[in-house]
C-alpha cells in the first residue's frame, strides 16, 4: 500500500510515532487483518508490527479480536479524532493555567532576533493581538493576508489601528493608506526586498524584511526608541504619499529631478561609498 506522507506526518504531529502512524493508516477503513497483513500494508519491519499494534490498543486506537489469528481493525477515524481533540484541549487548558501561575519577568529594551518566515508571521500577529490602543502597520500585499485576521479585529477591540498597505488590496475597518507607488519604488532600492513594520502601543515593535530570494529575518523589541523610529518612519511614508497626491503631475516629475531626490531614491546596490574628494563640505 502507497504511504500517504502527508497524514503521517500529521498524526506524528498529533502523538503517534511513525510506525503507529503507519500501522493505524494501513488498518483505517478495511476489515479486520492480521498482524502481519497490517506489517505488509504499513510497510513496516515484522520485528515493529505488534508492539506498535499493543500500543495502539492501549491508547484506544484499534479494537482487537482475539481469535486464532487474532486480527486487529481500526477505531473510526472520527471518533479518535474527537478523543484526540478533548485530551489536548483538556492538556492546553492545564498547562496554560499552570503558565499562568508562574512569575513573570521581562526586562524592556532588549532587542530579539527572528528568523523563518512562520516565527515571524506568528510574531506579527501576537503584537498585532496584543495592543491595548495604538497599531501603526506597515504590510506589504505579499502578506496582507496573514495579517488581514488580526488587523481588521482590532478596530473592534477600541483599538487605534492604522496600516500603510504597499500594494493595492485594502483591508476593512483601520485606517488603511494606498502606498502602491511607495511600494513600487521600494522595491527597487532594496532590491525586491520587503520591509513590513508593526508597532503597538509605541512600545512593541517588530520589524522583519521578507525576500523572494533572500531569507526572512525580523527584530522584535520593546525599546521606545526603535518603537518611536518606526511609527515616524511609517507616519514619513504615509504623509510623503499624501503630499504627493496633492500635487501636480508635472511638480511631482520635476521634484524627481532634484539632485537630493535622486540621490535618496537611488537602489542601494548602485550607491558607492563617497570618497573625500566626493564627499559634500559639511
Amino acid at each position: 500500500m502507497a504511504v500517504d506522507s502527508e497524514l503521517i506526518s500529521v498524526l506524528t504531529r498529533l502523538g503517534f510515532t511513525q510506525y503507529e502512524a503507519q500501522a493505524y493508516t494501513a488498518l483505517v477503513g478495511r476489515a479486520a487483518i492480521t498482524g502481519a497483513e497490517v506489517g505488509r500494508r504499513a510497510g513496516m519491519p515484522p520485528s515493529k508490527v505488534y508492539e506498535t499494534l499493543t500500543r495502539l490498543e492501549a491508547r484506544g486506537a484499534v479494537l482487537v479480536n482475539r481469535s486464532e489469528p487474532v486480527r486487529y481493525t481500526a477505531v473510526p477515524h472520527h471518533w479518535l479524532l474527537q478523543q484526540l481533540r478533548a485530551r489536548y484541549d483538556t492538556d492546553v487548558e492545564a498547562a496554560q493555567a499552570a503558565l499562568d501561575r508562574l512569575p513573570t519577568e521581562r526586562e524592556p529594551g532588549l532587542v530579539w532576533s527572528l528568523s523563518g518566515r512562520d516565527a515571524i508571521i506568528h510574531a506579527f500577529t501576537r503584537t498585532i493581538a496584543e495592543a491595548k490602543q495604538s497599531i501603526f502597520a506597515g504590510i506589504w500585499d505579499e502578506e496582507l493576508d496573514e495579517f488581514r485576521g488580526p488587523l481588521e479585529a482590532a478596530p473592534g477591540r477600541g483599538i487605534q489601528t492604522h496600516v500603510a498597505i504597499y500594494g493595492p488590496r485594502t483591508l476593512t475597518g483601520p485606517h488603511t493608506y494606498d502606498l502602491t507607488e511607495c511600494g513600487a519604488s521600494a522595491r527597487l532600492r532594496l532590491s525586491g526586498r520587503r520591509l513590513a513594520v508593526v508597532v503597538a502601543d509605541d512600545t512593541d515593535a517588530i520589524v522583519a524584511e521578507f525576500g523572494d530570494r533572500s531569507p526572512d529575518h525580523a527584530t522584535l523589541t520593546t525599546n521606545p526608541i526603535i518603537a518611536l523610529l518606526a511609527v515616524e518612519y511609517l507616519k514619513a511614508d504615509i504623509s510623503g504619499r499624501l503630499l504627493i497626491n496633492a500635487m501636480d503631475p508635472d511638480t511631482y516629475q520635476q521634484l524627481l529631478t532634484t539632485p537630493g531626490m535622486k540621490a535618496m531614491l537611488r537602489p542601494i546596490t548602485d550607491q558607492a561609498p563617497q570618497t573625500r574628494s566626493e564627499a559634500p563640505d559639511a
